[in-house]
């Protein structure tokens, strides 16, 4: 079934018109065919009432709950080539709930005139994600910030998957089990050559727990979405703690 962001109101869907052309010249869409439109907070089941002009009739509210029970977010230092790409699309099917792009000493690409577009393609990438795997929200992408400025965001937990830590640290997979729902998780990964000493050091006074994400040293790209992978999980479990 697909999976379409508009507004509703008064038991109508309304979708814009990139979406509308997929539905009736792409996909080929039938009077009677139904499909799921989100609000950007909630999912609804609706119905093909007519084509010229599209009409969207709602059935019913979908309570299938999409969405963690953490708020995950996701900071990453901007990558060479696709690879930021795949992060913020991979990230939106696991889970992640806003991503935070970044510049750190060890980034090797170091955008000037082209950001707009750059973060324009990430956050349509976003969507793209957000329709294939059914959220309910579409994540949002941030310009890019500073990597003192991604130290300084708000979280009830702040975690940095550090190269240091690989194999003797405190594991990530071991500390997502004290998350609490409704927390705000803030994931710190590094660029292609890591975080400098200096920048590690600065991200333990600001209150970043260390953790190990195995025995290998992970691409940035996987470290992304192996972090993703184990608090989305994690977030899910039925015997995730309410928090205090």
């Amino acid at each position: 079934m697909q999976h379409y962001f508009g507004t509703i109101a008064d038991q109508k869907a309304i979708i814009d018109g990139k979406q509308v052309h997929h539905l009736i010249d792409v996909r080929r869409t039938v009077v009677g065919e139904q499909v799921e439109v989100s609000d950007g907070t909630e999912s609804y089941l609706c119905v093909v009432d007519s084509l010229e002009p599209l009409s969207l009739s709602v059935i019913r509210k979908i309570d299938t709950k999409r969405e963690l029970d953490i708020d995950l977010v996701l900071c990453f230092a901007l990558l060479k080539g696709d690879h930021n790409d795949l992060i913020v699309l991979k990230g939106t099917e696991l889970g992640v709930a806003s991503f935070y792009p970044f510049l750190s000493s060890r980034c090797i690409v170091k955008p000037e005139k082209n950001e707009d577009q750059r973060i324009s393609r990430l956050r349509k990438k976003a969507e793209e994600g957000a329709k294939q795997c059914r959220r309910d929200v579409v994540p949002s992408v941030s310009g890019y910030k500073t990597f003192q400025e991604a130290l300084n965001l708000r979280g009830d937990v702040k975690i940095i998957a550090y190269e240091g830590e690989a194999g003797v640290g405190e594991s990530l997979l071991s500390f997502a089990k004290g998350l609490k729902k409704r927390q705000r998780v803030v994931v710190l990964i590094g660029p292609e050559g890591g975080f400098t000493e200096e920048e590690a050091a600065l991200a333990r006074e600001k209150g970043f727990h260390f953790v190990s994400l195995g025995r290998r040293i992970l691409r940035a790209e996987t470290a992304a979405m192996y972090c993703a992978s184990i608090l989305g999980a994690q977030s899910e479990e039925e015997e995730i703690n309410e928090p205090l």
